[in-house]
């Protein structure tokens, strides 16, 4: 116990002004044979000039969404253009990748790294969109806490060993167990509470490594119950502690924007019609005045012209 506080203490002296945990790489991992395995992974890589300062991994949750460890990202490192992150592929840095510009990066506003890392976790934008239907299932805010030794699974880009460069290959080890929050903080000492999840194989020594910050942990079913936080060094001969999705579940959904809908349209009306009127009647035509009688005419003769008017409507 008391090895054990002394490394996590000069492990917390190393980082001072960096805020950032060691980064996990995996230890006794194997590669991963197709991306489509895990196509939502993201590697995103902080570059220093032509240089890799940091890798993270990241966890697609919608089409412009990934989470990713709050101590991926300083809290005054604005600058996203120093980012890079890269989706479908299993090389961390693979030409062939898609690579997607960041827009903004949201951390958790109860961060802590003097708290061992409290809140770990940062919601972060990409301005294209990743491929169709490629977001983690994320374990639900309800989700019941995988038992006491459950196996589970993490993957992220790391090596075999201590000290040893980047894998370029994306790899996965499939042997870790969960550990209780006694039986975690035994390996680390005080300091796991119910938002972290601890995870890895002492006995195997496999586990998470330097440079594998954000790995998943996947359950059995295929579920992301957490994204890697910090661990204890040597690599593998602790239980790490993952950020515990199902209690960030709640902030992730807040954090991402509803999506655009467009304004309600009227269904198209037909322009006002005037009621229909009936045609104005004619006006009565004046009764002729009748002709008086030429001297010596009778009575007789005024009849036979009246019939004259009459033909015109045979």
């Amino acid at each position: 116990m008391k090895l054990s506080t002394i490394i996590i203490a000069l492990v917390l002296g190393c980082l001072g002004a960096q805020a950032a945990p060691p980064d996990p790489r995996l230890i006794g991992g194997s590669n991963v044979d197709q991306i489509a395995d895990y196509p939502w992974v993201v590697s995103v890589i902080k570059m220093e000039g032509e240089n890799i300062a940091a890798l993270c991994i990241g966890t697609i949750v919608d089409e412009t969404h990934f989470i990713i460890p709050a101590h991926c990202k300083l809290v005054s490192d604005d600058n996203y253009s120093t980012y890079r992150v890269r989706s479908n592929t299993l090389t961390y840095n693979g030409t062939q990748a898609t690579t997607h510009e960041i827009t903004s990066w949201v951390q958790h506003e109860g961060y802590d790294e003097n708290t061992k890392w409290t809140n770990d976790i940062s919601l972060v934008t990409v301005a294209t969109e990743f491929a169709a239907n490629v977001s983690a299932p994320l374990a639900a805010a309800n989700a019941v806490d995988p038992a006491d030794k459950a196996t589970v699974t993490s993957v992220g880009w790391g090596a075999t060993c201590d000290g040893c460069e980047f894998n370029l290959e994306l790899q996965s080890v499939a042997d870790l167990r969960i550990y209780s929050q006694t039986n975690c903080n035994a390996f680390l000492g005080e300091g796991l509470n119910a938002n972290k999840v601890c995870a890895g194989n002492p006995s195997t020594q496999h586990g998470i490594c330097k440079g594998d910050s954000g790995a998943p942990l996947i359950d059995t079913d295929g579920t992301v119950i957490g994204i890697a936080s910090y661990l204890q060094y040597p690599c593998g001969s602790a239980p790490a502690v993952y950020t515990k999705i199902s209690k960030f579940r709640d902030w992730i959904d807040t954090n991402i924007p509803d999506p655009p809908t467009d304004p309600p349209t009227d269904p198209p009306t037909d322009p006002p019609t005037d009621p229909p009127t009936d045609p104005p009647e004619p006006e009565p035509e004046p009764e002729p005045e009748p002709v008086p009688p030429a001297a010596g005419s009778s009575s007789k003769m005024i009849r036979s012209s009246a019939k004259v008017g009459l033909l015109y409507s045979e």
